[in-house]
């Protein structure tokens, strides 16, 4: 009788074990789901955009008139960078905003230094100076498995990109230098 007790423990073990390693866990999950949320905005808005080797859609808005970029130049560029959404009532979309360059100021960085996401450093080599760009960027050449910020792991990425400079490496940048202000003299 002993033995059959025995048996049937190591088989409701085995049974329980086997249930468990059915089910997903959390990260087969969240890149299961990136899949299909960037299948669905493709074929939404860009079913004729062949992916890059790496998985980047790159989408040219308005032609650069410069030279092309290439590792080293440091850039300067006006973005917009949005997470992809689906709800019911609109489908697939550009959802939040998580982050911008803002009207003003563009950021600025140097090419194939790794200064910014792999999917950027990708994509900014086929801009040319004034330049506007939509680029899809899916997680691997983005964050991957990490949270940054309010981007959840495994989120592909949209950005809208307009190259506003390029310094080439063989550039001279003039220096400003301050001259003192004297006082103004009271008579």
């Amino acid at each position: 009788m002993k033995l059959g007790k025995y048996t049937f423990l190591v088989f409701v073990a085995t049974l329980v074990l086997g249930l468990a390693s059915c089910t997903k866990t959390t990260l087969q999950i969240a890149i299961a789901d990136e899949k299909v949320l960037l299948a669905k905005y493709i074929a939404k808005y860009h079913k004729d955009v062949t992916p890059t080797a790496s998985g980047l859609y790159y989408i040219e808005t308005k032609a650069g008139t410069g030279n092309a970029i290439v590792a080293g130049n440091y850039v300067k560029v006006f973005y917009k960078g949005y997470l992809i959404e689906d709800n019911d009532s609109l489908g697939v979309k550009d959802g939040y905003n998580f982050d911008s360059s803002g009207n003003y100021e563009p950021f600025g960085f140097t090419v194939g230094t790794s200064s910014v996401i792999a999917g950027w450093d990708e994509a900014i080599l086929l801009m040319k100076e004034g330049g506007e760009a939509k680029w899809v960027i899916p997680s691997k050449d983005a964050y991957a498995g990490q949270t940054q910020s309010s981007i959840p792991a495994y989120s592909s990425l949209v950005f809208y990109v307009k190259v506003y400079k390029v310094y080439r490496s063989t550039d001279t940048l003039k220096t400003i230098q301050k001259v003192p202000v004297l006082p103004l003299k009271m008579n």
